[in-house]
């Protein structure tokens, strides 16, 4: 079982990378099916990293499974699961959210 947290902690540590790096834009929930005028609202560095660090959280997290009560283990999972992917979309809508420039 240890062998396959660590695989996926490893794939969660290089999709992070890979974001950092600018190479899985396409892989962004939501960013890569809107237009390119909504795509120019948000700054896409700091959705990278947003999202980037999503994944590093992530990772860590898997080896909570190693521990001898595994329904306390799943919850705990569960919990920051919600957590981190609440804190990633109020990151995502405003931080990272260009802001808009009125004439006026």
């Amino acid at each position: 079982m240890i062998f396959w947290i660590i695989a996926l902690a490893a794939v969660l540590v290089l999709a992070g990378v890979a974001y950092l790096r600018g190479r899985c834009d396409g892989f962004i929930a939501g960013y890569n099916t809107s237009s390119p005028k909504k795509q120019q609202q948000y700054d896409i560095r700091r959705l990278r990293l947003i999202v980037a660090c999503f994944h590093f959280s992530l990772a860590p997290l898997g080896f909570l499974f190693l521990l001898k009560d595994s329904a306390l283990a799943s919850n705990i999972f569960i919990a920051c699961v919600a957590a981190l992917s609440v804190a990633a979309v109020i990151l995502a809508n405003t931080w990272a959210r260009k802001k808009s420039r009125h004439k006026g």
